[in-house]
């Protein structure tokens, strides 16, 4: 099933790669200065997003702190999420340049074990400041050439705020003839500028082929109406990968139907919803939010290396409670509550069950 699967998105990935995936949060347990993956908890969550509806999986990228994983923890997410009955819901993973071929040759012994069909690969974070597209290239050759030869699914990701330079469109471009690059079937785009980003993706002659994955969730609704747009066919080119839909996942169900339905004023304000709560998390509006107070308020753990405070939670109710749209409110508590034993279980149920 699984490389019948994978040529599948390989021979035609804008009619075979998921619509929606979740990146995924990483569930802990234990103490600082470093806490470690809870495994069980870890099935329980992936299990739980799978009864949700949700098409796909993505593990170690922003939203679980997977950039901040030593291989040895990157092993074990990969091997517990192997546990996780998830039916039809797609597991996918997420692999660094800068772990060296030996670490990613064991990492990927681990995601051929566990079955798991699609390894994105993004610039390694050892690049210098301001890298040009050609060092870029560089960086990234040795892990395409390893991972196609292990018989995957090729997703490649710009992520500046963890890489320090954008994976862009001219670089994507110069990817696909590698060895490997054959394998390439989506490209991620988790940049808070669309124009410079997203729309270089879209409007590339060379790129016409891969699904466009948009992954600054804000861009969302943009994204979509300009996805068939692109596609000589008419179909929906982009797909949307995201770190909030770990936590509303509900809600991106909702929206995203709107939009296959052309409901546009319905989306922006779905998406509005959720981009509330998304500035709740945020610091920087050119940074992307930190998703792990989230996490918190889901009964998910602490994040890897810090500590969520009582404020920060609580900027995040606040912004929930405020919302203006009943409905809103009502499916983001309930995706939240999606484990439904966490430390604020009433506080969400009671928004939830609220009219």
């Amino acid at each position: 099933m699984t490389s019948k699967y994978i040529e599948s998105l390989v021979s035609d990935p804008i009619a075979n790669y998921p619509a929606a995936t979740v990146a995924s949060f990483d569930p802990t347990r234990g103490d600082l200065p470093r806490r470690e993956l809870d495994p069980e908890r870890l099935v329980a969550y992936l299990e739980n997003l799978a009864h949700a509806g949700a098409a796909a999986v993505l593990l170690a990228a922003s939203t679980g702190q997977g950039h901040l994983r030593t291989v040895d923890e990157l092993a074990q997410w990969f091997a517990a999420a192997g546990k996780a009955k998830v039916g039809e819901m797609v597991k996918m993973a997420l692999l660094r340049p800068e772990d060296g071929e030996e670490a990613n040759a064991r990492l990927l012994d681990v995601i051929v074990e566990q079955e798991i069909p699609v390894v994105f690969l993004r610039p390694g974070a050892n690049l210098p400041a301001g890298a040009s597209n050609a060092e870029v290239v560089d960086n990234m050759a040795p892990l395409l050439k390893q991972t196609a030869a292990a018989g995957r699914a090729i997703g490649v990701y710009s992520i500046s705020d963890v890489s320090g330079v954008p994976l862009t469109a001219a670089a994507t471009e110069q990817l696909l003839d590698l060895p490997g690059g054959e394998r390439i079937v989506a490209a991620k785009i988790t940049e808070a500028d669309y124009d410079a980003s997203t729309l270089q993706y879209l409007n590339s002659p060379r790129l016409t082929k891969l699904k466009i994955v948009q992954g600054w969730d804000p861009h969302l609704a943009r994204a979509l109406q300009d996805g068939p747009k692109h596609d000589i066919e008419g179909r929906q080119r982009v797909g949307v990968t995201s770190g909030p839909m770990s936590l509303a996942v509900y809600q991106y169900k909702f929206l995203l139907q709107a939009a296959a339905e052309q409901r546009w004023n319905e989306v922006a304000q779905s998406q509005a919803a959720v981009t509330a709560l998304f500035a709740a998390m945020q610091d920087d509006p050119q940074k992307f939010a930190d998703l792990q107070r989230a996490k918190v308020i889901m009964g998910l753990g602490q994040p890897l290396v810090s500590e969520v405070t009582d404020e920060q939670i609580n900027r995040v109710f606040t912004a929930l409670e405020s919302l203006p749209r009943a409905e809103d409110r009502r499916r983001l508590a309930w995706s939240l509550d999606l484990m439904e034993d966490g430390p604020y279980h009433e506080r969400l149920a009671a928004l939830a069950d609220a009219t």
